[in-house]
């Protein structure tokens, strides 16, 4: 399959593809930001150049368009600028994908955008995107989807648009119980300077606020104090810099001491004292001592925002490629690639329905699930040896593989070690899958 990213980012379709396990070519990413581009590169072994949309007009060949235009002058976060053909805006700039797709004809045409471009407001310009590709010959389909529906916990909602030339059907994927909460992509050990500052919290307060009908204190409160705290706020371009963001709270200690209230660091003898409480900022605890004074786990907590490898786990990138971006632009451009990403989960979503016929295991002949309950991907189902067969030294595997056996279907499945902490050698794994063909034969159950 040969599929050209528009306004692409990081690359979160070639993604969703790559963990498919669906044969595909990049023919070209078009992304005009820099930083964006060095990490796309990064991620996908690619080299391709900043491309401004405006002037890309290349003949090439391809099957699938994905394009997530830019949403700020739709997003409520924006200005509410539009996207107007020829307003010279932005979120205009979606009309330069309708003028591609004429040019290219792709079978597949997906557009991620944000959900307000269906507001009252913004509707005209997305019906008018509907109208054009029907007069291309697309038949198109759409749905507002959340990322939490699809086993990401962010609270993430997006209008998902869906074109297929000379028609077809599509249906949009059914959601899934969420598993996964947020305190499972945290990462356990922070950098202090992802915690925040006395001056951002006094911001965050109110302090010095003039009055107005949306106080940030109200707002920030009532966001750390949410009920639904096991999944994120919608990833933004720069967190941690609005009371509604995503932050993290962590427990912190405060020991009872003695002081002097006029000259707290005065240790003289006989100086006149009063318990004061003195917090530890530093994730640990004082020493354990026979009183409890201390240490004292105080509420309420410490508050950090999310860190960047945090917010790529959170749109569904795995930490090799947080590893590969992070060695090529910095923190800032991490966080900002993040929040203008798509969420891979939901794309895969998608791309099941409108792929089937290109995946592995299509007639779900091999089950979808391990012994363990853990669910295979589309990749994994393909790595299931029937029958007893056996497989070639895999190098990035190494010789820490674990497998199972279902005697009754007659399938061996190998996985990486480490996911399941529960390693065997590769020579022992040989000689299981042995022993599985021998017992199969003999028709042991």
């Amino acid at each position: 399959m040969k599929v050209l990213e528009l306004f692409a980012g990081i690359g979160a379709c070639s993604k969703a593809l790559t963990n498919l396990g669906v044969e595909h070519e990049i023919v070209d990413a078009v992304e005009i930001d820099k930083f964006a581009m060095k990490a796309f590169n990064a991620i996908h072994g690619t080299n391709f150049e900043p491309q401004d949309i405006t002037k890309w007009d290349k003949d090439i060949e391809c099957d699938l368009i994905m394009h997530g235009s830019p949403c700020q002058d739709f997003s409520v976060a924006g200005k509410q600028a539009g996207g107007d053909k020829d307003s010279g805006t932005r979120s205009s700039l979606m009309y330069e994908t309708l003028r591609i797709v004429e040019k290219l004809k792709p079978k597949y045409v997906i557009w991620e955008n944000v959900k307000n471009l269906l507001s009252k407001k913004h509707r005209h310009n997305f019906d008018a995107y509907l109208e054009a590709m029907e007069r291309l010959g697309y038949k198109n389909y759409y749905q507002v989807l959340n990322a939490k529906d699809y086993g990401i916990p962010q609270n993430r909602e997006r209008v998902f648009t869906v074109s297929i030339l000379d028609g077809g059907t599509f249906k949009f994927p059914e959601t899934i119980p969420l598993e996964k909460k947020l305190k499972d992509v945290l990462e356990e050990n922070v950098d202090e300077k992802y915690y925040i500052s006395k001056a951002m919290m006094d911001y965050f307060m109110g302090v010095n606020q003039k009055p107005s009908k949306f106080p940030r204190k109200e707002r920030f409160l009532a966001n750390i104090n949410r009920k639904a705290q096991d999944r994120a706020n919608s990833i933004t371009t720069n967190p941690g810099q609005r009371p509604t963001d995503n932050f993290v709270k962590e427990p912190f200690i405060v020991a009872s001491r003695g002081r002097n209230p006029e000259n707290p660091s005065d240790r003289v003898v006989g100086a006149p004292t009063e318990q004061r409480l003195e917090p530890k900022f530093d994730g640990t605890t004082n020493t354990i001592t026979t009183v409890q004074k201390d240490n004292y786990v105080a509420t309420p907590y410490r508050i950090r925002k999310l860190t960047p490898k945090e917010c790529y786990r959170l749109m569904g990138f795995d930490d090799i490629d947080y590893e590969k971006a992070s060695k090529v632009i910095s923190n800032t451009q991490l966080y900002k690639t993040a929040g203008n990403s798509i969420v891979v989960n939901v794309l895969q979503a998608i791309l099941i329905n409108l792929l089937e016929e290109k995946m592995a295991n299509p007639d779900n002949s091999i089950p979808a699930s391990d012994p363990r309950g853990h669910k295979l991907t589309v990749e994994e189902q393909s790595s299931y040896i029937k029958d007893g067969e056996l497989i070639e030294r895999d190098e990035e595997v190494g010789d820490g593989v674990l497998l199972w056996a279902d005697f009754k279907e007659g399938y061996v499945h190998a996985n990486c070690a480490e996911y399941y902490n529960c390693p065997i050698s590769f020579d022992d794994f040989i000689k299981f899958a042995e022993f599985i063909k021998k017992e199969r034969k003999d028709g042991a159950k």
